[in-house]
């Protein structure tokens, strides 16, 4: 028998799923629509005054981004983590650049390397580490890594091996020679 989630509804009457619950360490899934009021609250309310990451995780097959936060309050070292699903396609979500500038960073990233938007981010279209890169995004996992890498190095050529013994032998001439020892050592 398959154990149902537990579910939890909030102050403002919206259901949030539990994922895990420990000691100090709370992850929930909400909908997207709900992700800025519960995210505000958890630093208002609850002190998560620390934005330590956030993630994507692509969801190819069922066509969604996965986004995550993980908070922090630095009073108890407890951690708050909130999960949300975003589509694939023109996947928009919005910033917390205002309320955490170390958003602005992590929100650069993710539009490098998964072009998802963050309206309201002044600096998501800066090159992050790709520098000019005008591709499909490369972490995205519709992003064929062969195909461009051929593209743009050629073939690889193809490897010959040569076992250490036999190049050793050819190129010394003393594979199966013993090592002289010193008269101390013998």
């Amino acid at each position: 028998m398959e154990k149902q989630p537990q579910r939890i509804v909030s102050d403002s009457g919206f259901e949030i799923e539990v994922v895990r619950k420990d000691e100090g360490y709370f992850h929930v899934r909400v909908s997207r629509a709900n992700v800025i009021e519960l995210i505000l609250s958890a630093k208002q309310r609850c002190g998560k005054n620390i934005l330590q990451l956030i993630s994507v995780v692509d969801r190819i097959e069922d066509d969604i981004f996965q986004l995550t936060w993980i908070l922090e309050d630095t009073a108890d070292s407890s951690v708050f983590i909130v999960s949300a699903d975003y589509p694939r396609e023109n996947c928009s979500v919005p910033t917390f650049g205002d309320i955490w500038p170390t958003a602005v960073i992590f929100e650069r990233e993710l539009h490098e390397m998964y072009g998802i938007e963050f309206p309201g981010n002044p600096r998501q279209y800066e090159d992050f580490l790709l520098e000019g890169w005008k591709e499909l995004p490369p972490m995205r996992r519709d992003f064929d890594t062969l195909e461009y890498s051929i593209r743009t190095y050629g073939e690889r050529r193809k490897r010959i091996h040569t076992d250490p013994r036999k190049f050793i032998a050819e190129t010394t001439g003393e594979w199966d020679t013993p090592v002289p020892m010193k008269d101390e050592d013998r």
